[in-house]
């Protein structure tokens, strides 16, 4: 189950805990006070085996140090 992040109107924050099909909350369950769903960014991380080598890019080769003197 995903977590959420909800902020309150007085600017505090919480987690909870719920399933993608519940409805977001609209109140805070410990305060009472309105609340709003702060969306978190969210950065997929492919680790392991399964994975192609076109899923990263390559690092790109080293430039060659200019020569002085206009060789």
């Amino acid at each position: 189950m995903p977590v959420y992040v909800y902020r309150r109107e007085d600017g505090s924050t919480f987690e909870l805990q719920q399933r993608m099909t519940e409805d977001s909350l609209v109140r805070c369950p410990t305060t009472g006070q309105r609340v709003e769903r702060v969306l978190q960014p969210f950065a997929p991380r492919f680790k392991g085996t399964g994975f192609y080598s076109t899923d990263h890019r390559k690092p790109k080769p080293e430039e060659q140090p200019k020569r002085a003197g206009g060789e």
